[in-house]
């Protein structure tokens, strides 16, 4: 699965967002103006590589990249960040099925390809920083939601890629918790997958971060997302049948991460499976969301995380 869906997660990004013009009839503010904290790393040491030099890649190759997929697909006019599906087929389901699952993921590549979807194209902070690619990673996120699920698409190349992959995360709202669903959409269908998702994805989509302020289209867009993203249920990952859980390491139980990030906590529990998007998203601010770490903080976080290597 691929590193970057930079759209929620339990590492629960602190979108420092600006003032909402107004809540659009599916709970998400249709408003151009919010913002998300420009990736500034803050020298913490916790990075494994120096923060990647993105100052030779402009504003021009970023869009000229992302509009190689298709121009009519994206930077379309929007109301609602997300888009509304029809109502889901079974009345009354409780808990929904693969074919179901796939069935949404379907419709949403569907929809983008046919220029349908509310898209933000950016270049995600954390899957770009990842240490195996250190290269652009650029993205185009699609929110969809009804009463029984949040369907999410991200469509992904890196800045070496020639071709755009899809992928999608479907959340399962008739469980509880909810059950996400990742996979990635193949020519024959989605191909559910979970083993390499959950070392970014602990429990869910991830917030957008963009890895610079300009490498992002519709920013506003972007906050709008966002926010929708952040106000996901409590859930818990889908793992096929033929695919074992990876071991999770040490959790991480230090108490300016764990009042967040615990069994009974707004968001599941970290371990050092999720050392990487830990990484950077308290080396550039965005983790814990409202103040940054102290000296000491940074210390125990760092002694933890060398632990587990």
């Amino acid at each position: 699965m691929a590193k970057g869906f930079e759209g929620v997660c339990g590492l629960m990004a602190g979108l420092m967002l600006g003032r909402a013009a107004g809540m659009a009839a599916d709970g998400v503010a249709a408003d151009r103006d919010g913002w998300i904290a420009p990736a500034r790393s803050l020298g913490t040491g916790l990075l494994l590589e120096a923060p990647l030099d993105l100052s030779g890649f402009t504003r021009e190759k970023f869009e000229g990249m992302a509009t190689t997929v298709g121009e009519g697909r994206i930077r379309r006019p929007w109301t609602n960040a997300v888009v509304s599906l029809p109502p889901h087929g079974r009345r009354g389901a409780m808990g929904l099925s693969e074919a179901e699952i796939a069935g949404y993921m379907k419709q949403a590549r569907g929809m983008f390809e046919r220029g349908e979807a509310v898209v933000v194209s950016d270049v995600g902070l954390v899957s770009t920083q990842e240490d195996v690619i250190r290269q652009p990673m650029l993205n185009h996120i699609a929110g969809f939601s009804n009463d029984v699920a949040r369907v999410y698409l991200l469509v992904q190349r890196t800045a070496s890629d020639k071709g755009w992959s899809y992928y999608s995360i479907v959340q399962d709202l008739t469980v509880e918790p909810a059950m996400d669903y990742f996979a990635e959409l193949k020519a024959g269908g989605p191909r559910f997958e979970a083993a390499s998702c959950i070392t970014c994805h602990a429990s869910g989509p991830l917030a957008i971060h963009p890895a610079r302020e300009d490498l992002v289209l519709d920013a506003g867009l972007a906050a709008a997302l966002s926010r929708h993203i952040a106000g996901q249920p409590r859930s818990r990952m889908y793992f096929p049948p033929n695919e074992k859980r990876p071991a999770n390491g040490a959790r991480l139980e230090l108490k300016f991460c764990s009042r967040c990030h615990s069994d009974d906590g707004e968001r599941a529990a970290l371990h050092q499976l999720q050392s990487h998007s830990i990484r950077v998203l308290v080396d550039f601010g965005y983790m814990p969301p409202n103040r940054r770490l102290t000296v000491e903080e940074v210390g125990e976080l760092r002694k933890w995380l060398e632990a587990g290597r």
